[in-house]
């Protein structure tokens, strides 16, 4: 056989062994689709996320914006936290109506939300609806424990289908860029450089979690005099907000509702009353758990940096910190965690 053909190795091996040799050369994908050279689950729909990005901000929205598993959830619960003085939605249709997904759902649902809320991306900057009067808020994270959290959450949501996917396959597609909503190095540095504009507030996930009450002053700040003053006479309503925007107490509410949101999916995928993009969301998922991809895990896991059940090995370590350095050559947003462990 002709070498040149790549076929070469495979014979060397023998036949008795080569059904093992491809086995294992196979890597598992979530299901992914393209919308103009973006990444996203299968079930987005391409003119929603298209009307997404030309959506017109206006001066009374607050976007909340992230990498997938930086601290979107989070971030959001404090945020309407201190919209609604210590309140937050605790059903399925308000949480969710409050705090609309922009890609997922389109900019309709903006105009439909009930009360002050925000607005969740995943968009880098340059794909984010943009007005200076609108407020944006962007939590930053290691890159090495957003990849661990993010392959989690991938494994939970059945319509990836990547229930059998292990993590090797995972960080491969994290660290060439190719995970739905692509390179988490173009988001951040994408963001990094508007870190001082007046109407962005760039807080990191390690900062968020050192130090809860200090970020919630200053994020009150940033929404406005009349959230800075309403917590500077009422130490009671920041230990509300701070109680109930921790993880302990988001694992027994918030995440509750992600997953009554999944063991539902099939209820919303036949409700015509619910959004089109929701409704994609739930029929994707639905036909999944019928397919037996089921759901694994938590949305709201544990919140620890440094995340101690997946270690990377000696070459992903290597691999991380190769990517890093040719990704961020010339910033310095890497300090944001030189003295983190």
């Amino acid at each position: 056989m002709d070498v040149a053909s790549g076929f070469e190795p495979e014979l060397s091996i023998g036949p008795r062994f080569r059904f093992a040799y491809i086995f294992n050369m196979v890597k598992m994908t979530p299901r992914y689709i393209d919308v103009d050279g973006y990444k996203y689950c299968e079930y987005f729909i391409p003119d929603l996320i298209r009307a997404a990005i030309n959506y017109k901000p206006t001066n009374k929205d607050v976007f909340v914006a992230t990498y997938p598993k930086c601290g979107t959830t989070w971030m959001i619960q404090k945020v309407m936290l201190i919209l609604n003085k210590g309140k937050v939605p605790d059903t399925i249709e308000e949480y969710f109506s409050s705090c609309p997904f922009l890609e997922m759902l389109g900019p309709d649902e903006i105009s439909r939300m009930p009360g002050p809320g925000c607005i969740k991306i995943h968009f880098p900057f340059n794909l984010t609806p943009y007005s200076p009067d609108a407020k944006y808020v962007y939590v930053a994270r290691n890159p090495k424990d957003c990849c661990i959290s993010f392959y989690h959450h991938t494994k939970l949501f059945p319509a990836y289908y990547f229930k059998d996917g292990t993590f090797d396959d995972f960080f491969d597609l994290f660290i060439e860029g190719q995970t739905d909503f692509n390179d988490y190095f173009d988001n951040l540095l994408s963001w990094y450089e508007h870190r001082n504009d007046p109407n962005v507030f760039f807080v990191t996930y390690e900062e968020m979690k050192k130090n809860p009450k200090d970020t919630i002053k200053k994020l009150a700040g940033f929404l406005g005099e009349e959230y800075s003053s309403a917590l500077a006479d009422n130490e009671e309503l920041l230990d509300e907000i701070a109680l109930k925007s921790s993880f302990e107490y988001m694992q027994k509410t918030t995440n509750n509702l992600f997953i009554e949101m999944l063991d539902r999916c099939e209820e919303y995928a036949e409700n015509p009353n619910v959004p089109k993009g929701f409704k994609a969301w739930s029929k994707f998922n639905s036909i999944a758990i019928k397919d037996g991809q089921g759901s694994n895990g938590n949305f709201v896991r544990n919140g620890a940096i440094g995340d101690s059940k997946i270690k990377l090995s000696l070459e992903q370590e290597e691999r991380l910190n190769k990517r890093i350095k040719e990704k961020t050559q010339g910033s310095d947003v890497m300090k944001l965690w030189e003295n983190v462990e």
